[in-house]
């Protein structure tokens, strides 16, 4: 009996700790910013920013559509997953950069851009209980050596 209990437990945690490596599907489905919400330390805020977020094998793939307050587009696709693997970015201005996902909760996960290993911005996205939004907080240093704050709430769509 004592056996059975055990490899109970042990198949248990396998099958939760691999769940923890998953995204949570709440944080599928497309998302488009709140500017009203949102803020952007030191600024400008960006016009309109679309992210879309698709289930891929064990991972998820990330496409972003932004209008940046200068009036200029962005569409960047990136496919991750959380198994520590950093992931080009297709449509990124620098080619050199990468992206590493993380998981810090079910409801919580975490992005790091990296340039030749360093980490140049971190992002954090947390989904709101009820699943509608997800704040994402980004700290950065922009081309001006200045640190970056911003705060972006999206909702679901």
């Amino acid at each position: 009996m004592r056996h059975l209990l055990i490899a109970s437990l042990v198949a248990l945690l396998g099958v939760s700790m691999s769940a923890a490596d998953k995204i949570n599907p709440a944080f599928f489905g497309t998302w488009k910013l709140n500017p009203a919400k949102s803020k952007a330390d030191p600024g400008p805020m960006v016009r309109s920013q679309t992210v879309t977020i698709e289930p891929r094998g064990d991972g998820f793939t990330l496409t972003a559509d932004t209008e940046n307050a200068d009036g200029t587009t962005s569409h960047t696709v990136r496919t991750a997953a959380f198994d520590g693997k950093e992931v080009s970015v297709q449509g990124t201005t620098n080619p050199n950069a990468k992206e590493l996902y993380t998981s810090i909760s079910d409801r919580s996960l975490k992005r790091e851009i990296r340039i030749d290993g360093q980490v140049t911005n971190t992002l954090t996205a947390t989904l709101s209980a009820d699943g509608k939004s997800y704040t994402s907080d980004t700290t950065a240093t922009n081309a001006q050596g200045q640190p970056v704050h911003n705060q972006f709430v999206l909702e679901k769509q």
